[in-house]
């Protein structure tokens, strides 16, 4: 220990007198900060009995402990920010509020300070595109029925981790008050004004998309009911293309009503009821509304699967309308793409949570008691890899049947095993997806299998395609995330596949589909294939 430190203690002196050395950092300063970022990286932190996000708090706060002076503001508020974020999904703090200091771009400028500076002076730096610090590309006034969007292009960044194969996300917030009604307000902080007892009426066109649902959700960002797109009742001579072929010659409407009121002994089809909280008990007053397209049939870019954004009305307790606004089309030729110009950077500080063998996940939400606007229609299922095990992440399962609705398959589709999934891999420090595939561009052997090699370029195996894999890209970071969406989560394939994570038995014929996964390397995919790296003695028990 001691050679290594005096060892780098003479590279950064020289570094230093040969290139200058940030204000008030002492040689010193930065060999000690060096130091602990190696040994942090090297995984000599035990963050086995924590959270998931008080072990990035832990590691965060460890590097604070050895800042030297010029970036211990940035390293303040990297710890900061977890730790609220921590906080919330404990219950400690409200999750809203820590959601707007998430999504502050001062933490971009701060996590790239500290990017630069471990380039700089510790001789780590993964590359990755240049760090930009600017706002959000989400908010937009052409449509204001649904002033916030995510799309590929303005939501792939943290904390969003996005599913950007194809998936497209619109939403409108409302504030509960009878007293803001009463004094006239229309909006407070961007949310319309509703009285209790008052409703928003959504009318619009089935997309031509995967899957599309709208999910309200409570003032602790919890899930009320959702409106999911094979649930939701046609309007008359209309036909719903998610419960039955429907033909593509005519456009299909359906009505969505969100009742801000508590639930009815008798509820209404197509409606759901907003004015208490998931607990059933208490009063509502902020609903935030999601509509989630996974699967646009026109590709991976932005897009609201073909048809205008839902017309949105809202009226008061007494029925009568007080705001309404038309169908509207974000994304025709005549509109700027939206966008965001936020980059955030290639930050090579470790992701503490991967294990050798692998362990799997089932939370959605980094096991918080809040839904944290997670989908419940979606069953989410994770697993993580790092470098220090292996330059190659390989996973196997057996293959599910879904509909190729880019190909002219509906939806509705009779004999298909699952509506959808689709697997994405993350870094947690940037946010963004590397890449996201559907199931059905996974290659697949003869036997039905699919096998993934997750890798960066320069490490991807020269046989990949040879043994029917199907590549993913790791990007330029120490570490990642490799995250599943299945949908319907009641769905029972679906429904045995978390079992089986979560340590329960399942019958030996759902149990392929549990997927499988083990660190390993080039050379010895190369060499012997999935076989060689899924060797029995490399998988966690029970997976053979």
């Amino acid at each position: 220990m001691m050679q290594k430190l005096l060892i780098l203690f003479v590279l950064l002196l020289v570094s230093v007198l040969s290139t200058g050395c940030a204000q008030d950092d002492s040689p010193a300063d930065i060999a000690r900060f060096c130091l602990t970022l190696d040994e942090v990286n090297a995984g000599v932190l035990n963050t086995d009995s924590l959270a998931e996000l008080d072990g990035h708090v832990l590691v965060a706060h460890t590097l604070l402990q050895s800042s030297p002076p010029s970036i211990r503001k940035d390293l303040i508020r990297l710890r900061d920010t977890l730790d609220a974020w921590a906080g919330a999904v404990s219950g400690d703090k409200p999750m809203i509020e820590t959601f707007e200091q998430l999504s502050d771009p001062r933490l971009i400028g701060s996590e790239g300070r500290i990017t630069d500076y471990i380039a700089q002076y510790c001789g780590i730096d993964l590359g990755g595109t240049p760090w930009v610090e600017a706002e959000a590309g989400g908010r937009q006034d052409i449509c204001k029925a649904w002033p916030r969007i995510g799309t590929p292009l303005t939501f792939n960044n943290f904390p969003n981790l996005p599913d950007i194969a194809g998936s497209n996300y619109f939403s409108n917030t409302f504030f509960i008050s009878k007293w803001a009604a009463f004094f006239g307000l229309d909006t407070i902080k961007g949310a319309f004004v509703v009285e209790p007892g008052g409703k928003a009426v959504i009318h619009g066109q089935y997309p031509n998309t995967r899957y599309f649902a709208f999910h309200p959700n409570d003032m602790d960002l919890n899930n009320l009911k959702t409106l999911t797109d094979k649930e939701l009742k046609p309007d008359e001579g209309s036909t719903n293309p998610f419960q039955g072929i429907a033909s593509g010659h005519q456009k299909n409407y359906y009505t969505a009503t969100l009742e801000f009121s508590p639930p009815s002994a008798k509820p209404a089809p197509n409606t759901s009821y907003v004015g208490l909280r998931k607990d059933g008990l208490t009063e509502n007053r902020f609903v935030m509304n999601l509509l989630r397209m996974y699967h646009t049939d026109a590709g991976n870019g932005p897009g609201s699967g073909g048809v205008p954004l839902p017309a949105l009305s809202i009226y008061d307790a007494n029925g009568d309308l007080v705001r309404h606004f038309e169908q509207c089309d974000l994304f025709t030729p005549d509109i700027p793409q939206f966008t965001t110009a936020q980059i955030f950077p290639v930050l090579p500080v470790i992701d503490h949570r991967p294990k050798n063998p692998p362990q799997w996940t089932t939370s959605s939400n980094f096991d918080a008691p809040s839904d944290t606007l997670a989908n419940a229609d979606v069953q989410y299922l994770a697993t993580h890899y790092s470098s220090r095990f292996g330059n190659i992440f390989v996973v196997r399962g057996k293959y599910l049947t879904a509909p190729d609705t880019r190909n002219g398959e509906s939806p509705a589709t009779p004999g298909k095993q699952v509506r959808l999934y689709n697997l994405c891999t993350y870094n947690f420090w940037n946010g963004g997806a590397n890449q996201c595939l559907l199931e059905n561009q996974l290659r697949r052997d003869e036997d039905g299998y699919y096998t993934l090699v997750i890798s960066s370029g320069k490490n991807r195996p020269n046989n990949v395609e040879a043994q029917a894999a199907t590549w993913l890209n790791w990007g330029p970071y120490l570490d990642g995330q490799l995250q599943y969406r299945y949908v319907y989560r009641q769905n029972p394939i679906v429904m045995a596949i978390a079992a089986a994570v979560d340590g329960k038995s399942i019958s030996s014929e759902l149990r392929p589909y549990v997927p499988v996964a083990a660190p390993c390397n080039t050379k010895v995919f190369e060499q012997g294939g999935w076989q060689a790296c899924l060797h029995p003695l490399r998988l966690p028990q029970g997976a053979q």
